[in-house]
Protein backbone atom coordinates (compact mmCIF):
# COMPACT_ATOMS: atom_id res chain seq x y z
CA UNK A 1 0.00 0.00 0.00
CA UNK A 2 1.60 3.71 -1.02
CA UNK A 3 2.30 6.14 1.85
CA UNK A 4 1.91 8.75 -0.41
CA UNK A 5 -0.15 11.62 -0.30
CA UNK A 6 -3.66 10.79 -1.87
CA UNK A 7 -5.50 13.69 -3.24
CA UNK A 8 -9.40 13.71 -4.70
CA UNK A 9 -10.76 15.84 -7.20
CA UNK A 10 -14.29 16.43 -7.67
CA UNK A 11 -15.64 18.74 -10.40
CA UNK A 12 -18.13 18.18 -13.27
CA UNK A 13 -15.64 19.61 -15.73
CA UNK A 14 -13.56 17.03 -16.77
CA UNK A 15 -10.63 19.73 -18.45
CA UNK A 16 -10.21 20.62 -14.51
CA UNK A 17 -9.93 17.28 -13.16
CA UNK A 18 -7.25 16.59 -15.88
CA UNK A 19 -5.41 19.47 -14.89
CA UNK A 20 -5.34 18.79 -11.00
CA UNK A 21 -4.38 15.45 -11.70
CA UNK A 22 -1.55 16.16 -14.11
CA UNK A 23 -0.21 18.82 -11.51
CA UNK A 24 -0.69 16.69 -8.27
CA UNK A 25 0.90 13.61 -9.89
CA UNK A 26 4.27 15.64 -11.52
CA UNK A 27 4.57 15.93 -7.79
CA UNK A 28 4.62 12.30 -6.62
CA UNK A 29 1.04 12.22 -5.04
CA UNK A 30 -1.86 9.58 -5.46
CA UNK A 31 -4.88 10.87 -7.19
CA UNK A 32 -8.55 10.17 -7.32
CA UNK A 33 -11.01 11.85 -9.90
CA UNK A 34 -14.73 12.02 -9.51
CA UNK A 35 -17.66 14.22 -12.07
CA UNK A 36 -20.64 13.68 -9.97
CA UNK A 37 -21.69 12.99 -6.45
CA UNK A 38 -21.91 9.92 -6.34
CA UNK A 39 -18.63 8.99 -7.68
CA UNK A 40 -17.90 11.07 -4.98
CA UNK A 41 -19.26 8.88 -2.46
CA UNK A 42 -17.61 5.64 -4.25
CA UNK A 43 -14.60 7.31 -3.97
CA UNK A 44 -14.75 7.56 -0.39
CA UNK A 45 -15.69 4.38 0.00
CA UNK A 46 -12.76 3.09 -1.42
CA UNK A 47 -9.86 5.66 -0.22
CA UNK A 48 -8.44 7.22 2.50
CA UNK A 49 -7.78 10.82 1.34
CA UNK A 50 -5.37 13.73 2.98
CA UNK A 51 -7.01 16.86 0.59
CA UNK A 52 -9.99 17.01 -1.60
CA UNK A 53 -10.37 19.50 -3.87
CA UNK A 54 -14.66 19.99 -4.30
CA UNK A 55 -16.40 21.95 -6.75
CA UNK A 56 -19.35 23.89 -5.89
CA UNK A 57 -21.60 23.20 -8.49
CA UNK A 58 -22.12 19.18 -9.53
CA UNK A 59 -24.72 17.88 -11.61
CA UNK A 60 -26.58 15.68 -8.80
CA UNK A 61 -25.02 17.29 -5.50
CA UNK A 62 -24.10 20.70 -3.63
CA UNK A 63 -20.45 20.89 -2.95
CA UNK A 64 -21.16 22.12 0.54
CA UNK A 65 -23.38 18.97 1.26
CA UNK A 66 -20.49 16.67 -0.29
CA UNK A 67 -18.19 18.93 2.15
CA UNK A 68 -20.21 17.46 5.13
CA UNK A 69 -20.07 14.07 4.11
CA UNK A 70 -16.31 14.07 3.73
CA UNK A 71 -16.02 16.06 7.29
CA UNK A 72 -18.37 13.29 8.61
CA UNK A 73 -16.41 10.17 6.84
CA UNK A 74 -12.77 11.42 6.81
CA UNK A 75 -12.61 14.13 9.37
CA UNK A 76 -8.57 14.39 9.05
CA UNK A 77 -9.30 15.27 5.37
CA UNK A 78 -8.56 18.85 4.42
CA UNK A 79 -11.31 20.20 1.69
CA UNK A 80 -10.35 22.87 -0.36
CA UNK A 81 -13.65 24.71 -2.39
CA UNK A 82 -13.37 25.37 -6.19
CA UNK A 83 -15.90 28.21 -6.73
CA UNK A 84 -16.50 31.15 -9.32
CA UNK A 85 -16.31 34.82 -8.35
CA UNK A 86 -20.21 34.65 -8.35
CA UNK A 87 -20.40 31.82 -5.53
CA UNK A 88 -17.60 33.34 -3.14
CA UNK A 89 -20.06 34.52 -0.38
CA UNK A 90 -21.06 30.37 -0.56
CA UNK A 91 -16.84 29.98 -0.45
CA UNK A 92 -16.64 31.23 2.55
CA UNK A 93 -19.58 29.63 4.25
CA UNK A 94 -17.74 26.54 3.49
CA UNK A 95 -14.80 27.73 5.39
CA UNK A 96 -16.73 28.46 8.21
CA UNK A 97 -18.63 24.80 7.81
CA UNK A 98 -14.84 23.26 7.96
CA UNK A 99 -13.10 23.98 4.25
CA UNK A 100 -9.39 24.33 4.29
CA UNK A 101 -9.59 26.92 1.75
CA UNK A 102 -11.11 27.82 -1.41
CA UNK A 103 -9.91 29.03 -5.05
CA UNK A 104 -11.46 30.49 -7.98
CA UNK A 105 -11.90 29.28 -11.48
CA UNK A 106 -9.62 30.10 -13.89
CA UNK A 107 -6.29 29.22 -12.17
CA UNK A 108 -4.06 32.10 -12.75
CA UNK A 109 -1.31 31.79 -10.73
CA UNK A 110 0.20 28.00 -10.56
CA UNK A 111 2.55 28.68 -8.30
CA UNK A 112 0.26 29.76 -5.50
CA UNK A 113 -2.03 26.98 -6.03
CA UNK A 114 0.49 24.56 -5.43
CA UNK A 115 1.66 26.90 -2.32
CA UNK A 116 -1.89 26.34 -1.60
CA UNK A 117 -2.17 22.21 -1.75
CA UNK A 118 1.27 22.02 0.50
CA UNK A 119 -0.45 24.29 2.96
CA UNK A 120 -3.17 21.63 3.48
CA UNK A 121 -1.07 19.44 3.88
CA UNK A 122 0.72 20.65 6.34
CA UNK A 123 -2.53 21.94 8.09
CA UNK A 124 -1.12 21.07 11.31
CA UNK A 125 2.05 22.87 11.04
CA UNK A 126 -0.24 26.05 10.10
CA UNK A 127 -2.55 25.87 13.21
CA UNK A 128 0.66 26.43 15.71
CA UNK A 129 1.24 30.01 14.44
CA UNK A 130 -2.09 30.65 15.65
CA UNK A 131 -1.23 31.26 19.58
CA UNK A 132 1.60 33.65 18.01
CA UNK A 133 -1.32 35.84 16.29
CA UNK A 134 -3.28 35.73 19.19
CA UNK A 135 -0.20 37.08 21.33
CA UNK A 136 0.75 39.35 19.00
CA UNK A 137 -2.65 40.78 17.75
CA UNK A 138 -4.64 40.78 21.15
CA UNK A 139 -7.51 38.32 19.17
CA UNK A 140 -8.06 35.93 21.69
CA UNK A 141 -9.02 32.36 20.11
CA UNK A 142 -9.97 29.89 22.90
CA UNK A 143 -11.58 26.75 22.67
CA UNK A 144 -14.61 27.52 21.39
CA UNK A 145 -15.90 25.59 17.86
CA UNK A 146 -17.12 28.55 16.65
CA UNK A 147 -14.16 30.68 17.31
CA UNK A 148 -11.98 28.22 16.04
CA UNK A 149 -14.14 27.98 12.67
CA UNK A 150 -14.28 32.21 12.61
CA UNK A 151 -10.54 32.46 12.96
CA UNK A 152 -9.92 29.93 9.98
CA UNK A 153 -12.44 31.54 7.75
CA UNK A 154 -10.73 35.07 9.09
CA UNK A 155 -6.80 33.70 8.21
CA UNK A 156 -8.18 32.64 4.69
CA UNK A 157 -10.12 35.78 4.18
CA UNK A 158 -7.12 37.47 4.86
CA UNK A 159 -5.22 36.67 1.85
CA UNK A 160 -8.10 37.72 -0.35
CA UNK A 161 -8.60 40.73 -1.94
CA UNK A 162 -12.44 40.93 -0.87
CA UNK A 163 -14.68 42.92 1.01
CA UNK A 164 -15.49 41.84 4.65
CA UNK A 165 -18.71 42.43 6.16
CA UNK A 166 -17.97 41.43 10.60
CA UNK A 167 -21.35 41.28 12.83
CA UNK A 168 -21.65 41.05 16.63
CA UNK A 169 -23.25 42.79 19.37
CA UNK A 170 -21.64 45.32 20.85
CA UNK A 171 -18.13 45.05 22.43
CA UNK A 172 -17.65 41.50 20.87
CA UNK A 173 -14.09 42.54 19.25
CA UNK A 174 -15.30 43.51 15.59
CA UNK A 175 -12.44 46.08 15.55
CA UNK A 176 -9.58 43.75 16.92
CA UNK A 177 -10.79 41.19 14.19
CA UNK A 178 -11.08 43.74 11.47
CA UNK A 179 -6.89 44.25 12.53
CA UNK A 180 -6.05 40.60 12.98
CA UNK A 181 -7.22 40.34 9.21
CA UNK A 182 -5.48 43.40 8.34
CA UNK A 183 -2.29 42.13 9.80
CA UNK A 184 -2.44 38.73 8.07
CA UNK A 185 -3.17 40.23 4.82
CA UNK A 186 -1.07 41.57 1.64
CA UNK A 187 -1.76 45.19 2.85
CA UNK A 188 -0.24 44.25 6.11
CA UNK A 189 2.57 47.01 5.92
CA UNK A 190 -0.08 49.46 4.56
CA UNK A 191 -2.16 51.76 6.56
CA UNK A 192 -4.80 50.40 8.78
CA UNK A 193 -7.85 53.04 9.36
CA UNK A 194 -10.72 52.52 11.70
CA UNK A 195 -13.59 54.97 11.45
CA UNK A 196 -16.90 55.18 13.64
CA UNK A 197 -19.89 55.96 10.89
CA UNK A 198 -22.07 56.45 13.96
CA UNK A 199 -19.85 59.19 15.32
CA UNK A 200 -20.63 62.04 12.33
CA UNK A 201 -23.62 63.98 11.51
CA UNK A 202 -24.09 63.48 7.93
CA UNK A 203 -22.53 66.40 6.32
CA UNK A 204 -19.62 66.24 9.07
CA UNK A 205 -19.15 62.09 7.90
CA UNK A 206 -18.95 62.92 3.80
CA UNK A 207 -16.16 65.36 4.62
CA UNK A 208 -14.30 62.85 6.69
CA UNK A 209 -15.05 60.09 4.36
CA UNK A 210 -14.24 61.82 1.20
CA UNK A 211 -12.37 65.03 2.20
CA UNK A 212 -12.82 68.67 1.14
CA UNK A 213 -11.78 71.39 -1.57
CA UNK A 214 -10.72 74.76 0.20
CA UNK A 215 -14.00 76.99 0.82
CA UNK A 216 -16.27 74.11 -0.04
CA UNK A 217 -17.96 74.91 3.34
CA UNK A 218 -18.18 77.59 5.93
CA UNK A 219 -14.61 76.52 7.43
CA UNK A 220 -13.06 74.76 4.95
CA UNK A 221 -9.71 77.06 4.89
CA UNK A 222 -7.93 74.34 2.82
CA UNK A 223 -8.07 70.94 1.10
CA UNK A 224 -8.38 67.95 3.60
CA UNK A 225 -7.84 64.02 2.43
CA UNK A 226 -10.56 62.39 3.92
CA UNK A 227 -9.95 58.61 5.17
CA UNK A 228 -10.12 57.10 1.90
CA UNK A 229 -7.16 58.88 0.71
CA UNK A 230 -5.36 58.24 3.77
CA UNK A 231 -6.20 54.30 3.70
CA UNK A 232 -5.13 54.03 -0.10
CA UNK A 233 -3.31 50.61 -0.77
CA UNK A 234 -4.47 49.71 2.78
CA UNK A 235 -7.19 48.83 4.63
CA UNK A 236 -10.35 50.51 5.62
CA UNK A 237 -12.65 49.33 8.75
CA UNK A 238 -15.75 50.95 8.65
CA UNK A 239 -17.92 50.66 11.70
CA UNK A 240 -21.46 50.66 12.29
CA UNK A 241 -21.93 50.80 9.10
CA UNK A 242 -25.62 50.85 9.21
CA UNK A 243 -25.51 54.38 10.59
CA UNK A 244 -25.04 56.05 7.34
CA UNK A 245 -27.33 58.38 5.74
CA UNK A 246 -28.99 57.20 2.54
CA UNK A 247 -26.90 59.99 0.59
CA UNK A 248 -23.96 58.41 2.25
CA UNK A 249 -24.56 54.72 1.36
CA UNK A 250 -24.68 55.65 -2.67
CA UNK A 251 -21.25 57.20 -2.44
CA UNK A 252 -20.09 54.24 -0.53
CA UNK A 253 -21.07 52.31 -3.25
CA UNK A 254 -19.49 54.12 -6.19
CA UNK A 255 -16.17 53.68 -4.11
CA UNK A 256 -16.61 49.67 -3.95
CA UNK A 257 -17.83 49.76 -7.29
CA UNK A 258 -15.26 51.97 -9.13
CA UNK A 259 -12.43 52.83 -6.28
CA UNK A 260 -14.06 56.50 -7.31
CA UNK A 261 -15.38 59.37 -5.69
CA UNK A 262 -15.44 63.09 -5.44
CA UNK A 263 -14.31 65.30 -2.19
CA UNK A 264 -16.92 67.84 -0.92
CA UNK A 265 -17.03 71.11 -3.12
CA UNK A 266 -14.70 68.87 -6.07
CA UNK A 267 -14.86 68.39 -9.56
CA UNK A 268 -12.13 66.15 -9.77
CA UNK A 269 -12.23 62.40 -9.78
CA UNK A 270 -10.42 60.66 -7.07
CA UNK A 271 -9.42 57.21 -7.29
CA UNK A 272 -7.98 54.73 -4.49
CA UNK A 273 -7.34 51.18 -3.86
CA UNK A 274 -8.82 50.49 -0.64
CA UNK A 275 -9.83 47.28 0.77
CA UNK A 276 -13.30 47.62 3.35
CA UNK A 277 -14.17 45.94 6.43
CA UNK A 278 -17.65 46.75 7.48
CA UNK A 279 -18.94 46.03 10.69
CA UNK A 280 -22.56 46.30 12.75
CA UNK A 281 -24.14 45.18 15.38
CA UNK A 282 -27.04 45.45 13.65
CA UNK A 283 -29.12 42.73 11.39
CA UNK A 284 -28.01 44.63 8.11
CA UNK A 285 -30.37 42.47 6.37
CA UNK A 286 -33.37 42.81 8.43
CA UNK A 287 -33.05 46.59 7.54
CA UNK A 288 -32.73 45.63 3.87
CA UNK A 289 -36.13 44.25 4.33
CA UNK A 290 -37.29 47.17 6.23
CA UNK A 291 -35.42 49.66 3.50
CA UNK A 292 -33.76 51.14 5.99
CA UNK A 293 -30.12 49.85 4.10
CA UNK A 294 -29.65 50.22 0.27
CA UNK A 295 -29.47 46.31 -0.58
CA UNK A 296 -26.81 46.48 -3.52
CA UNK A 297 -24.58 48.12 -0.66
CA UNK A 298 -25.27 45.64 1.43
CA UNK A 299 -24.77 42.68 -1.13
CA UNK A 300 -21.27 44.42 -2.41
CA UNK A 301 -20.02 44.34 1.44
CA UNK A 302 -21.60 41.21 2.15
CA UNK A 303 -19.13 39.14 -0.39
CA UNK A 304 -17.88 37.74 2.79
CA UNK A 305 -19.64 37.89 6.15
CA UNK A 306 -18.04 36.92 9.65
CA UNK A 307 -20.06 36.57 12.35
CA UNK A 308 -19.00 36.84 16.33
CA UNK A 309 -20.80 35.03 18.86
CA UNK A 310 -21.05 36.83 21.78
CA UNK A 311 -19.09 36.21 25.04
CA UNK A 312 -22.25 34.07 26.97
CA UNK A 313 -22.07 31.76 23.88
CA UNK A 314 -18.50 30.76 24.23
CA UNK A 315 -17.65 30.67 28.70
CA UNK A 316 -15.41 28.10 28.33
CA UNK A 317 -12.96 30.84 27.11
CA UNK A 318 -13.90 33.23 29.75
CA UNK A 319 -10.74 31.93 32.06
CA UNK A 320 -8.56 32.79 29.01
CA UNK A 321 -10.05 36.16 28.41
CA UNK A 322 -9.41 37.33 32.28
CA UNK A 323 -5.64 36.18 32.58
CA UNK A 324 -5.21 38.14 29.19
CA UNK A 325 -6.54 41.43 30.34
CA UNK A 326 -5.09 40.44 34.04
CA UNK A 327 -1.76 40.17 32.57
CA UNK A 328 -1.81 42.94 30.53
CA UNK A 329 -2.90 45.35 32.82
CA UNK A 330 -0.52 43.87 35.66
CA UNK A 331 2.31 44.95 32.74
CA UNK A 332 0.80 48.37 31.93
CA UNK A 333 0.94 49.54 35.40
CA UNK A 334 3.81 47.55 36.88
CA UNK A 335 1.26 45.97 39.71
CA UNK A 336 2.35 43.30 41.94
CA UNK A 337 1.38 40.03 39.89
CA UNK A 338 -2.25 38.94 40.80
CA UNK A 339 -5.34 37.02 40.33
CA UNK A 340 -8.92 35.82 41.19
CA UNK A 341 -10.37 34.38 44.26
CA UNK A 342 -12.51 30.68 43.19
CA UNK A 343 -15.47 32.87 44.26
CA UNK A 344 -14.81 35.72 42.31
CA UNK A 345 -13.76 34.14 39.39
CA UNK A 346 -16.98 31.75 39.62
CA UNK A 347 -18.57 34.98 39.62
CA UNK A 348 -17.34 36.50 36.60
CA UNK A 349 -17.98 33.11 34.93
CA UNK A 350 -21.83 32.59 35.58
CA UNK A 351 -22.22 36.56 34.64
CA UNK A 352 -23.94 37.23 31.17
CA UNK A 353 -21.60 39.80 30.00
CA UNK A 354 -24.29 42.02 28.04
CA UNK A 355 -21.08 44.71 27.00
CA UNK A 356 -19.65 41.50 25.79
CA UNK A 357 -15.37 41.33 26.08
CA UNK A 358 -15.16 45.55 26.47
CA UNK A 359 -17.19 45.22 29.41
CA UNK A 360 -15.08 42.12 30.72
CA UNK A 361 -11.46 43.89 29.95
CA UNK A 362 -13.08 46.79 32.12
CA UNK A 363 -14.35 44.56 34.93
CA UNK A 364 -10.91 43.03 34.92
CA UNK A 365 -9.03 46.61 35.20
CA UNK A 366 -11.66 48.23 37.25
CA UNK A 367 -11.17 44.95 40.07
CA UNK A 368 -6.97 45.60 39.94
CA UNK A 369 -7.60 49.12 40.22
CA UNK A 370 -9.81 48.11 43.45
CA UNK A 371 -7.54 45.84 44.95
CA UNK A 372 -5.50 46.35 47.68
CA UNK A 373 -3.89 42.88 47.98
CA UNK A 374 -2.66 39.65 45.43
CA UNK A 375 -5.37 38.27 45.64
CA UNK A 376 -8.67 39.90 43.72
CA UNK A 377 -11.81 39.07 46.12
CA UNK A 378 -15.41 39.56 45.66
CA UNK A 379 -15.60 42.83 46.99
CA UNK A 380 -13.32 44.12 43.86
CA UNK A 381 -15.41 43.48 41.56
CA UNK A 382 -18.65 45.91 40.49
CA UNK A 383 -21.86 45.28 42.92
CA UNK A 384 -24.35 45.02 39.94
CA UNK A 385 -22.14 41.97 38.89
CA UNK A 386 -22.06 40.05 42.26
CA UNK A 387 -25.78 41.24 43.38
CA UNK A 388 -26.77 39.21 40.09
CA UNK A 389 -24.54 36.36 40.73
CA UNK A 390 -26.27 35.80 44.04
CA UNK A 391 -30.17 36.78 43.01
CA UNK A 392 -29.54 34.06 40.43
CA UNK A 393 -27.79 31.16 42.54
CA UNK A 394 -30.53 32.12 45.51
CA UNK A 395 -28.19 33.02 47.63
CA UNK A 396 -29.68 36.06 50.23
CA UNK A 397 -27.59 39.21 50.51
CA UNK A 398 -25.20 38.98 53.25
CA UNK A 399 -26.93 40.52 56.95
CA UNK A 400 -24.83 43.60 57.63
CA UNK A 401 -23.12 44.03 60.97
CA UNK A 402 -24.54 46.61 63.29
CA UNK A 403 -21.47 48.36 62.75
CA UNK A 404 -22.62 48.20 59.42
CA UNK A 405 -25.94 49.56 59.84
CA UNK A 406 -24.89 52.58 61.35
CA UNK A 407 -22.17 53.75 59.00
CA UNK A 408 -24.69 53.34 56.24
CA UNK A 409 -27.83 54.66 57.88
CA UNK A 410 -29.24 57.50 56.58
CA UNK A 411 -28.64 61.09 58.64
CA UNK A 412 -31.86 62.43 60.40
CA UNK A 413 -34.01 65.25 58.97
CA UNK A 414 -32.84 67.37 62.14
CA UNK A 415 -29.40 68.94 61.93
CA UNK A 416 -28.72 66.80 65.05
CA UNK A 417 -25.61 64.69 63.89
CA UNK A 418 -25.60 60.71 64.70
CA UNK A 419 -23.13 59.84 67.64
CA UNK A 420 -20.69 57.42 65.52
CA UNK A 421 -18.84 58.49 62.54
CA UNK A 422 -20.51 59.80 59.19
CA UNK A 423 -18.73 58.07 56.25
CA UNK A 424 -19.40 60.97 53.15
CA UNK A 425 -18.77 58.36 50.29
CA UNK A 426 -21.72 56.01 51.37
CA UNK A 427 -24.13 59.24 52.16
CA UNK A 428 -23.13 60.22 48.25
CA UNK A 429 -23.87 57.37 46.77
CA UNK A 430 -27.10 57.77 49.44
CA UNK A 431 -28.12 60.91 48.37
CA UNK A 432 -27.30 61.59 44.79
CA UNK A 433 -28.79 64.89 43.99
CA UNK A 434 -26.72 67.97 44.01
CA UNK A 435 -28.44 69.76 46.69
CA UNK A 436 -29.24 66.83 48.83
CA UNK A 437 -24.88 66.73 48.53
CA UNK A 438 -24.45 70.00 49.24
CA UNK A 439 -26.53 69.77 52.86
CA UNK A 440 -24.62 66.24 53.51
CA UNK A 441 -20.77 67.79 53.35
CA UNK A 442 -22.13 70.58 55.18
CA UNK A 443 -23.52 68.62 58.00
CA UNK A 444 -20.18 66.34 57.68
CA UNK A 445 -18.35 69.64 58.24
CA UNK A 446 -20.16 70.44 61.27
CA UNK A 447 -19.79 67.04 62.71
CA UNK A 448 -16.20 66.95 62.06
CA UNK A 449 -15.54 70.66 64.02
CA UNK A 450 -17.69 69.75 66.62
CA UNK A 451 -15.67 66.67 67.53
CA UNK A 452 -12.11 68.00 66.71
CA UNK A 453 -10.38 67.88 70.14
CA UNK A 454 -6.93 69.34 70.00
CA UNK A 455 -6.02 67.87 73.41
CA UNK A 456 -6.02 64.68 72.15
CA UNK A 457 -3.75 65.25 69.09
CA UNK A 458 -4.09 66.66 65.81
CA UNK A 459 -1.86 66.88 62.80
CA UNK A 460 -2.65 68.70 60.02
CA UNK A 461 -0.38 67.48 57.47
CA UNK A 462 -1.45 63.65 58.27
CA UNK A 463 -5.34 64.89 57.57
CA UNK A 464 -4.30 66.43 54.86
CA UNK A 465 -3.07 63.10 53.64
CA UNK A 466 -5.78 61.21 54.19
CA UNK A 467 -8.22 63.54 52.93
CA UNK A 468 -6.77 63.27 49.37
CA UNK A 469 -6.82 59.71 50.28
CA UNK A 470 -10.53 60.05 50.53
CA UNK A 471 -11.05 61.89 47.67
CA UNK A 472 -8.52 59.65 45.53
CA UNK A 473 -10.80 57.06 46.51
CA UNK A 474 -14.03 58.77 45.92
CA UNK A 475 -12.56 59.82 42.20
CA UNK A 476 -12.15 56.09 41.59
CA UNK A 477 -15.63 54.89 42.97
CA UNK A 478 -17.33 57.64 40.74
CA UNK A 479 -15.73 56.66 37.64
CA UNK A 480 -15.76 53.25 37.94
CA UNK A 481 -19.79 53.70 38.75
CA UNK A 482 -20.27 55.42 35.01
CA UNK A 483 -17.96 52.73 33.33
CA UNK A 484 -20.22 49.98 35.19
CA UNK A 485 -23.20 52.31 34.25
CA UNK A 486 -22.04 51.99 30.13
CA UNK A 487 -20.54 48.99 30.32
CA UNK A 488 -16.94 50.17 30.00
CA UNK A 489 -18.17 52.35 27.28
CA UNK A 490 -15.56 55.75 28.10
CA UNK A 491 -17.20 57.85 25.33
CA UNK A 492 -20.08 57.28 27.47
CA UNK A 493 -18.96 56.95 30.94
CA UNK A 494 -17.57 60.67 29.96
CA UNK A 495 -20.66 62.14 29.15
CA UNK A 496 -22.11 60.81 32.55
CA UNK A 497 -19.45 62.71 34.07
CA UNK A 498 -19.70 65.94 32.18
CA UNK A 499 -16.32 66.11 31.24
CA UNK A 500 -14.57 64.83 27.91
CA UNK A 501 -13.34 61.85 26.92
CA UNK A 502 -9.76 62.77 26.92
CA UNK A 503 -9.99 64.24 31.01
CA UNK A 504 -11.34 60.56 31.65
CA UNK A 505 -8.72 58.53 30.06
CA UNK A 506 -5.93 61.44 32.29
CA UNK A 507 -8.53 60.60 35.04
CA UNK A 508 -8.20 56.84 34.59
CA UNK A 509 -4.22 56.76 34.20
CA UNK A 510 -3.72 59.24 37.48
CA UNK A 511 -5.64 56.71 39.32
CA UNK A 512 -4.13 53.74 37.85
CA UNK A 513 -0.64 55.38 39.40
CA UNK A 514 0.05 52.86 42.53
Amino acid sequence: MSNKPRFLVVDDEREVCNFFSYLLKNKGYEVETANTGKETLDKLASFQFNVALVDLKLPDNDGLNILKIIKEKQPECEVIIITGYSTVKSAVEAIQLGAFDYVEKPFVDIEEMEMLLEKALNVHTELEKLDKFQEEYGFVVGKNPKMLRLIAAAQKIAKKNITVLIQGETGTGKEVLARYIHAVSHRSERPFLAFNCGAFTETLLESELFGHEKGSFTGAGSRKKGIFELAHRGTLFLDEIDSASSAIQVKLLRVLESGEFLRVGGEELCKVDVRIIAATNANLQLKVENNQFREDLFYRLDVASLFIPPLRERTEDIPLFINYFLEKEIKAKGTETKRFSEEALEILMQYNWPGNIRELANTVAQAVLLSNSPIIRTEDLPQRIVKKYREESGLAQETPSETQKEETAPLPEDDTAPEHDLKPVELFHSHPRGKELEKILARFEEHFLKNLNFKQGFALSSFQDDLKVWHSNLIKKIITEALQTTYGNQLKAAKLLNITPRALRYYLKEKQKP
